[in-house]
Order: C-alpha cells, then sequence, then structure tokens
C-alpha cells in the first residue's frame, strides 16, 4: 500500500507542476508589473489547483514516510521526472528526445536499483 500512495503522492507533484506551468504562462501573458502579476497569480485557477495538488502530495507522502524507511521511499520522488515528462509531451506538446528517453531509463534503473 506505501508504494501506492508514493506513486500517487509522486504523480501528484508532476500534475502540481503541470497547472503551475500552465497559470505561469496566463500569468506573463497578461501581466507587466508586479502588482499586475501578484493580482493575476491570486486569481488563477490553474495556480490555486497546482497548489492543491501539491498539499494532497505532501499529506500521502506523510504516510509513506511513516511506513518506509527514508533511503527506499526518497529515490522514489525522481520518479516525478517521468511523469512530468509525459505530461509535457500529452498536455503542452513538448517534444520527447532520444537523449529524454535514455535519462528516463537511466531514472528508472536507478530507482529499481535504490529500493531494493
Amino acid at each position: 500500500m506505501q508504494y501506492v500512495a508514493a506513486l500517487v503522492s509522486i504523480i501528484l507533484g508532476a500534475i502540481a507542476q503541470y497547472f503551475l506551468k500552465m497559470g505561469v504562462n496566463v500569468v506573463s501573458e497578461n501581466s507587466k508589473s508586479i502588482s499586475e502579476i501578484i493580482k493575476s497569480g491570486i486569481t488563477n485557477l490553474h495556480l490555486w489547483s497546482g497548489l492543491f495538488c501539491y498539499g494532497l502530495s505532501l499529506l500521502l507522502w506523510f504516510y509513506v514516510l511513516s511506513k518506509m524507511e527514508l533511503s527506499k521511499a526518497y529515490p522514489l520522488v525522481s520518479l516525478g521526472y517521468v511523469f512530468t515528462l509525459i505530461l509535457g509531451y500529452l498536455f503542452l506538446n513538448e517534444a520527447i528526445t532520444v537523449t529524454k528517453i535514455a535519462g528516463i531509463a537511466l531514472i528508472i534503473v536507478g530507482v529499481i536499483v535504490l529500493t531494493r
């Protein structure tokens, strides 16, 4: 169960990054001054959605840390790079290159080695 909770926590963190990216894009397009950036940021639903996802992720991560050794739990966090890459490709039209695929493979191998 703790691995499922860790995975959900990590996926929520990746989703939070997606929402923050969407929110920052809107804020930067519509804002010229510091006061406009603050106002736009406070009223931006994407930014709030990202913060909400981070909050849920943190609560799940508390559970994970209470059930797993830190040396096994923390390497799983690097899987967030994998999920973020996938979300960027699916929803932000970001490219997946051979270099990125190689990096993802190294991350996955590293996680497997470190969590055994």
